[in-house]
């Protein structure tokens, strides 16, 4: 046989190393993950004017030591003041994207005013609680940062609330706010909200962050068994003193380490976590407070007991009754009546419940709202009850506002039909605060109570309240804008396809204008369209500008990202 021209091999031998390439290219294909960049900031504030810290420096070294080891890029801060704390959060979110795991971990003092928590630079100087938004700086704008950048995990750790020393001077509320996270995000708070965290520990650290640093590179353990395991070493070592909580929505599995999980700790360490956290919340008036307890304990020995006082909440939530009195449409259109809460005994324990001598449950008497209309109830002025929606279902927003920075995200779910409208609870990733109201199914504006960042929703579920016709008047209603009540008339315009970031729909539109000229004062027009589609039976866009004398005030947008129907 005639050896082959030289060439020839040449083109053989090149053909061999490209089939090997594209198999090994292939095989990394099928067999591999896309990985995500892990991104930390961890913060230690001590050196406080006239109050130093002992241990938040030396607690954020170990943790950030520890998270190092478990494949996080570190940007570790110390001591800084209102300048350096504000530049390294936004350093910290402007590297944060889709494709990011994203901690963020704060040693020092922190505050609460009016529900918002605030981080407390070193060189702040707080005489009055009214002072706090600008000495510090709000939890809130982390969330929103994340919220922006999409980031699909998102931790909070926050070991703040030592030894406050405006309390009693300047401040009357010690500890942190609960907050309720918003979608994939973490929340973990030190010790339980409104208390006060140790300063030190059995060592040159504080006891929440030397268990954190003890079970975060634990092989195995997911990102919530991991503060589970924290929480029943506190709680071991403070002696029930001191409860570290979490507040959790991750859509996903998270484990800082890799790996098969260890067996769980003894019995005993669980049931003191367990007992613990049930004594911090066995008083509670908010519904979050027990779904916070069976998040982390769904088998706990007091979930039944939990899951009642959670149904009591959610069919009728307390707060929304006061919220039906919002702004109504036309004349002779009266609020609905409030419904005071009731008040109902502690239900006896079940025997599984039952505690060793040493243990003590708090079981004072719970505030739960008065029972849910009956199963044949139906909110008064639907004419379509199919539009209706059911209890469960979800919807989440993107609010854009021209006059604002970066997007604010807004989740609504619904708790409950009542007599008086749709029960909603509602958080955004603005403070992340569940708030609850009740939306009224006749035309007219549903406020939610103690919001003010983005303009009331006009008839969230109009669509069940009547078959609206195109030229169809809904009659007037009011907004006050700038002291003044600008009068608008809404009207159906009709059907159009539209186009949001949830998907493509069939879709009511509804427009809402109207001017006011007062003597002596600047003109006020608004134009709100709403966009209502029966296939999310909730609306899925809308549009709102406010002009003052001729001059763009207000340009906000909502956008349905993501909806869930039972």
């Amino acid at each position: 046989m005639k050896p082959l021209p030289r060439q020839w091999l040449y083109l053989l031998m090149l053909a061999a190393v490209l089939l090997v390439a594209a198999g090994r290219a292939l095989g990394a294909g099928e067999g591999s993950e896309v990985t995500q960049a892990r991104i930390a900031l961890v913060i230690g504030n001590a050196a406080y004017r006239g109050d130093p810290l002992d241990n938040p420096v030396n607690d954020a070294r170990l943790v950030a030591g520890v998270l190092k080891k478990a494949g996080f890029d570190v940007t570790l801060a110390q001591d800084l003041n209102r300048a350096a704390l504000l530049e390294a959060l936004r350093g910290f979110g402007n590297r944060l994207n889709e494709n990011t795991v994203a901690l963020l971990y704060y040693a020092g003092h922190g505050l609460q005013l009016r529900d918002r928590n605030y981080f407390i630079p070193v060189d702040a100087e707080i005489r009055s609680e009214d002072e706090i938004p600008i000495a510090g700086i709000d939890v809130g704008f982390v969330l929103g940062r994340m919220a922006h950048a999409r980031s699909p995990v998102n931790l909070v750790i926050l070991d703040a609330c030592r030894n406050n020393p405006f309390l009693g001077k300047t401040v009357s509320a010690q500890g942190l706010a609960q907050m309720d996270a918003p979608v994939g995000t973490l929340l973990a708070y030190a010790t339980a909200p409104g208390k006060l965290a140790a300063d030190s520990g059995s060592g040159a650290n504080g006891v929440y962050a030397a268990h954190l640093a003890r079970h975060l590179l634990t092989p195995g353990l997911s990102v919530e068994q991991v503060f589970k395991r924290v929480r029943e070493g506190v709680v071991r070592e403070t002696q029930q003193q001191q409860v570290p909580w979490e507040s959790s929505s991750l859509q996903g599995e998270f484990a800082f380490v890799p790996g098969v999980a260890a067996p769980a700790l003894a019995q005993g360490g669980d049931e003191a976590g367990e007992i613990a956290f049930w004594n911090s919340i066995s008083s509670a008036s908010r519904a979050d407070e027990y779904r916070a307890y069976l998040r982390q304990y769904p088998q706990g020995r007091f979930a039944s007991l939990a899951q009642a006082r959670l149904a009591a909440f959610t069919a009728a939530p307390a707060a929304v009754a006061a919220a039906s009195a919002a702004t109504t449409v036309g004349a002779g259109v009266a609020a609905a009546p409030a419904t005071g809460p009731s008040t109902a005994a502690s239900p006896a324990l079940p025997a599984q419940a039952e505690l060793p001598p040493s243990q003590t449950v708090a079981a004072a008497p719970v505030a739960v709202p008065a029972p849910p209309p009956s199963a044949g109830t139906l909110p008064a002025g639907v004419a379509h009850a199919q539009a209706l929606p059911r209890v469960g279902d979800r919807w989440r927003y993107r609010v854009q506002d021209q006059f604002r920075l970066g997007d604010l995200f807004v989740s609504a779910r619904v708790e409950a039909l009542t007599a008086e409208g749709v029960a909603e609870s509602w958080s955004t990733t603005s403070d992340a605060k569940l708030r609850t109201a009740v939306a009224a199914l006749a035309p007219g504006f549903h406020e939610l109570p103690g919001w003010t960042l983005t303009p009331p929703e006009f008839s969230p579920y109009l669509l069940a309240a009547g078959g609206w016709q195109p030229g169809e008047a809904l009659g007037t209603t009011s907004r006050r804008v700038e002291q003044l009540s600008v009068p608008l008339q809404a009207r159906v315009e009709g059907e159009e396809d539209i186009q949001v970031a949830a998907g493509r729909f069939r879709a009511l539109k509804v427009v809402l204008s109207g001017r006011v000229a007062p003597r002596g004062g600047k003109a006020v027009s608004m134009e709100q369209t709403v966009w209502y589609a029966p296939a999310v039976k909730r609306m899925v866009k809308s549009t709102i500008s406010t002009s003052v004398g001729g001059t763009l005030r207000e340009a906000t947008s909502f956008e349905l990202v993501e909806y869930e129907l039972h």
